[in-house]
């Protein structure tokens, strides 16, 4: 039994409220969410604004936050109804998560059935591919010399771009045709839920899919 991946293509919270609106719909009313904002630099937000600022989107939930990854066990990572990802350098995050060893505990909470929610870097990460951070006017730059960029690979094989505008076009079918791997792009007000083999773009904008053949547009509601 899989769980469900709640991916959002970032942007400030009054545009992602559709599928914030969602996910903690699916949350278990007895069981807290952890929030991971590790991704986040301080310089930007430091944790605790970060903290403050989850608490004001889901000021229902009850919210445990983890800043450090290093030898956390699947005994503490197991009591939570579901676990939140946020955005920030996506290199950054994918290099803390490998080098702490807590791809294996994530990967362990959805497949038992576990939600997850990614936010911009939060959910490229779940993509097949990250090097699709480093496109477009929001790009993420590499400053931890990541060589290796296999994301988790829970999109059905899928990479995904977040903050995307027509202006990365040109970048998402060069990367599709050089690494061969197509792309679900994600505006800032648009998400997807992937549940099972089922793929839903919730927002308000159309999410896109970029092959070596062609894009197709996908409005809010549809299927991919």
């Amino acid at each position: 039994m899989s769980g469900k991946l709640f991916l959002s293509g970032g942007g400030h919270a009054n545009k992602t409220k559709k599928l914030d609106k969602l996910f903690e719909a699916h949350v278990p009313k007895s069981k807290r969410v952890l929030y991971i904002p590790i991704a986040m630099p301080p310089k930007i937000y430091t944790f605790g604004q970060c903290f403050d600022w989850i608490n004001v989107v889901y000021p229902k939930l009850h919210i445990d936050m983890w800043t450090n990854l290093s030898g956390r066990k699947w005994e503490e990572l197991s009591k939570y109804g579901a676990v939140y990802i946020g955005g920030g350098n996506t290199f950054s995050l994918l290099d803390n998560i490998r080098f702490n060893k807590f791809e294996s505990l994530l990967l362990r909470f959805y497949k038992r059935g576990g939600i997850i929610y990614g936010g911009s870097a939060g959910a490229i990460i779940f993509g097949k591919d990250i090097q699709t951070a480093g496109f477009g006017g929001d790009a993420d730059r590499n400053y931890v010399g990541l060589d290796e960029f296999n994301g988790l690979n829970l999109v059905h094989g899928y990479s995904v771009q977040c903050h995307y505008s027509t202006y990365d076009d040109k970048e998402l079918l060069y990367y599709v045709k050089k690494k061969k791997i197509n792309v679900i792009a994600l505006p800032d007000d648009t998400g997807l839920v992937v549940d099972g083999r089922k793929m839903k773009v919730i927002g308000e904008s159309n999410a896109v899919l970029f092959s070596k053949s062609s894009k197709v547009v996908y409005i809010p509601g549809s299927m991919i």
